[in-house]
């Protein structure tokens, strides 16, 4: 019997210890693929505790509870739609988390660039047509250059930025008023294609927009909503903080790193001190 005493003092001992060694206390990470991993090399689908250099992942070991709702593919919108059903396990976590974390609003706007740009690039059948035919004019690379510009010109008009600032504004606050004392971190959006010297024109298309989504983004900040900035942290650094080189918007390990440390320096700093 004293022998089980003891084993049992040593084990409650090590789960103390453990639990003490926890940087942070609870972490949800909610919104879309940027959140859930996907493109990292150990990513599986629908699983998001599968690739452990998530940046999601990379907090979740240095929390004492952590939990990940994000979706891949998943809108502004859609994540807002979320919180009209009171049984969402999504709903329970953010209600009693120390601290809610959402990337959302690539899908919203870079997705239906990315998904014009692959179109115009791929289907362009008198483009390709030339080259079978020999016909590789400096006119008809002009040409084909100039029609997937176009196409990323027509899906960055078509976004509607107040629209998903606004979304994002009413996540907030469903947040809030289901937990008053949670801390909310919002990332801002990157944009990739400066990445990408062959995506030059479409870098240049997004930026007016993103600029215009960034800045909705970071007006939401105050009381106990923080900012972690991330297009200024990849600003620069896209070709390797993201796997645009293979035609996808998606941080690299690398960039999930440096997600994880501007979220990081957020929950290292005391919220009192913040507010």
């Amino acid at each position: 019997m004293k022998k089980l005493l003891i084993c049992a003092a040593v084990f409650l001992s090590m789960l103390s210890a453990n639990s003490e060694s926890k940087k942070y206390g609870s972490v949800t990470v909610i919104g879309d693929s940027i959140a859930s991993g996907y493109g990292l090399s150990e990513y599986v689908s629908g699983n998001n505790y599968s690739a452990l250099d998530s940046f999601g992942n990379l907090l979740g070991a240095e929390s004492a509870e952590y939990e990940n709702y994000a979706v891949d593919g998943r809108r502004s919108d859609e994540l807002l739609e979320v919180f009209s059903d009171k049984n969402s396990p999504l709903v329970s976590s953010v209600s009693e988390t120390d601290n809610v974390i959402i990337s959302i609003g690539g899908n919203d706007f870079l997705k239906p660039m990315l998904d014009a740009i692959k179109t115009r690039a791929f289907t362009d059948t008198d483009f390709f047509l030339s080259i079978l035919e020999g016909d590789i004019s400096a006119g008809n690379i002009s040409e084909y250059s100039n029609g997937i510009l176009q196409s990323a010109l027509t899906a960055a008009r078509n976004v509607d930025v107040d629209g998903t600032v606004g979304n994002i504004r009413k996540v907030t606050e469903k947040i809030s008023s289901l937990n008053p004392d949670a801390r909310i971190i919002l990332l801002t959006v990157y944009n990739p294609f400066a990445g990408n010297v062959l995506l030059t024109a479409a870098s240049e298309a997004a930026e007016e927009k993103l600029a215009a989504l960034n800045d909705g983004i970071k007006s939401l900040e105050g009381d106990r909503i923080f900012i972690a900035d991330i297009y200024e942290v990849f600003k620069g650094h896209e070709a390797g903080y993201t796997n645009i080189g293979k035609l996808d918007i998606h941080p690299s390990s690398a960039g999930h790193y440096k997600i994880y440390e501007a979220v990081s320096e957020i929950l290292d700093t005391p919220s009192e001190s913040k507010l």
